[in-house]
C-alpha cells in the first residue's frame, strides 16, 4: 500500500515522534534516510523533519521496478556486493532509518533460497560497519504493508497501515514502565505457567537468564550486540530464553503466526518433559512444517517467552507478539537471546489474554 495513504500532517507527526522520542536525534547529528519507491513519501518527511531539528540529512533512493529488472537479469551478485562509498557514509552517521525493501515481499520470497542470499550479501558487512560507528537506527514496519503481501495474509491494507501509524506513536516511556514488574519478575523467578479457559495450560521453566526489552530505544547493551544497530517501531514487549529442559501443559493460539509468505492459524502446541510431543494448525501449518522438518536437533525444545505491550496493536502482521497481553512461546532456537539452543528453527504460537504465573504469582500486564 502506498504510503500516500497517510495525510502529509500525520506522517509529520510519525517522523517528529520518532526521531524525537525513539531515536533522540540532536542538532548538528548525520541522519540517513533509506527510501524505497513505495516509502518515498515517508523518507521526504523524516528528512524534513530531522532537517527542522538541525540535524543533516541525506536520503539514498532505490527504485522498486528498476531492482527487478535487475534480479530477472541475474545481476543478483551486483545487488548484494558491499558499496565502499554507501559504507563510508555509514561509518559518518550517527542515526539511520530504514521502512523495508523491496516492497513486494512475495516476489522476494519465491526466490530460491541461494538467489536471496546473493541479493543481500552485504548484510552481515552492514550491521559491522554500523555497530562499529555506533549508528542507532530504526526499523520501520509501516514500509511493511504492499498489496501482494497484503492479500497473501488477507489483511485490509488501510487497516494494516493505520495500526502501524498510531502504534508507533505509543511512547517508549510508558513501554517501559509497564515492561519493568515483569521484566523483574521473569528475572528472578524458576516456573512460569500460562493458563485460559480455553484449552491452554502450559509450565515452562526460567533459569535467571538476561530479560530482553524492547521499549522503542537503544541502550547501550543493545548497540554492544551483533545485529543491535536498528530496532523495529512499532514495538513493546519484554522477552527471556526459557529453559530448554522444561515444558508440559498446552498452548492454544487465539492469534495469526505471520510468516514472511503467509500465514498460520489455529494452532496448538503439546509438550511434555520438555518436547513438543504434538502441534497443529487449522489452517497455513505447511509453513511451519518446511521449517521444522530440517531443524534438527533442538527443534522441539521450548524457545523463548515473550509478553507483549503495545495497546495499538491487534493481530497486526508480523508484530502479532508484540500486542498488548500477547503470550509468545517459541520452540527451537534461542541462542540469540541468551538460550544454548543451535537449531536454525523458530516456531512459534502466540495466545492473547491468558493468565501468567510466576513461582505462582501473576504477573501484572496491564490489558
Amino acid at each position: 500500500m502506498s504510503s500516500d495513504a497517510v495525510s502529509p500532517a500525520m506522517r509529520a507527526n510519525v517522523a517528529r515522534s520518532v526521531l524525537r522520542k525513539n531515536l533522540r536525534v540532536k542538532p548538528g547529528e548525520r541522519v540517513i534516510v533509506e527510501a524505497w519507491s513505495h516509502t518515498l513519501p515517508w523518507a521526504v518527511t523524516f528528512a524534513e523533519e530531522a532537517r527542522k531539528m538541525g540535524a543533516q540529512t541525506i536520503v539514498p533512493y532505490e527504485d522498486e521496478e528498476a531492482f527487478w529488472n535487475l534480479v530477472d537479469l541475474g545481476k543478483e551478485a551486483v545487488l548484494g556486493k558491499a558499496a565502499a562509498h554507501e559504507f563510508a557514509a555509514l561509518g559518518k552517521t550517527d542515526v539511520y532509518i530504514h521502512m523495508w525493501g523491496p516492497g513486494d515481499r512475495i516476489r522476494l520470497f519465491g526466490l530460491p533460497e541461494a538467489r536471496r542470499d546473493k541479493i543481500f550479501a552485504f548484510n552481515q558487512s552492514w550491521y559491522a560497519a554500523a555497530q562499529k560507528a555506533g549508528v542507532r537506527g530504526a526499523r520501520l514496519e509501516i514500509g511493511r504493508p504492499y498489496p501482494t503481501l497484503a492479500k497473501a495474509y488477507g489483511a485490509d491494507p488501510e487497516k494494516w497501515l493505520d495500526d502501524l501509524v498510531r502504534a508507533t506513536l505509543v511512547d517508549p516511556g510508558s513501554l517501559a514502565r509497564a515492561g519493568a514488574p515483569i521484566e523483574r519478575a521473569l528475572a528472578r523467578g524458576k516456573r512460569l505457567r500460562i493458563r485460559d479457559d480455553s484449552g491452554t495450560d502450559l509450565t515452562l521453566g526460567l533459569l535467571h537468564r538476561p530479560v530482553r526489552s524492547e521499549y522503542g530505544r537503544l541502550s547501550p547493551a543493545d548497540l554492544k550486540r551483533p545485529f543491535g544497530s536498528l530496532f523495529t517501531l512499532p514495538t513493546g514487549a519484554v522477552s527471556v530464553a526459557l529453559d530448554e529442559r522444561v515444558a508440559d501443559g498446552t498452548l492454544v493460539s487465539n492469534r495469526t503466526d505471520y510468516f514472511e509468505d503467509g500465514r498460520a492459524t489455529g494452532g496448538v502446541f503439546h509438550f511434555r518433559g520438555g518436547k513438543l510431543t504434538e502441534h497443529e494448525f487449522e489452517r497455513g501449518g505447511e509453513l511451519f512444517e518446511r521449517d521444522y522438518g530440517r531443524g534438527g536437533k533442538g527443534r522441539d525444545q521450548p524457545g523463548q517467552f515473550r509478553i507483549g505491550l503495545n495497546p495499538e496493536l491487534h493481530d497486526t502482521p508480523q508484530l502479532e507478539d508484540r500486542e498488548l497481553g500477547a503470550l509468545m512461546v517459541s520452540v527451537g532456537a534461542n541462542r540469540f537471546y541468551g538460550g544454548k539452543n543451535a537449531s536454525p528453527f523458530f516456531g512459534w504460537l502466540i495466545n492473547a489474554g491468558a493468565t501468567v504465573e510466576v513461582d505462582g504469582k501473576v504477573v501484572p500486564i496491564g490489558r
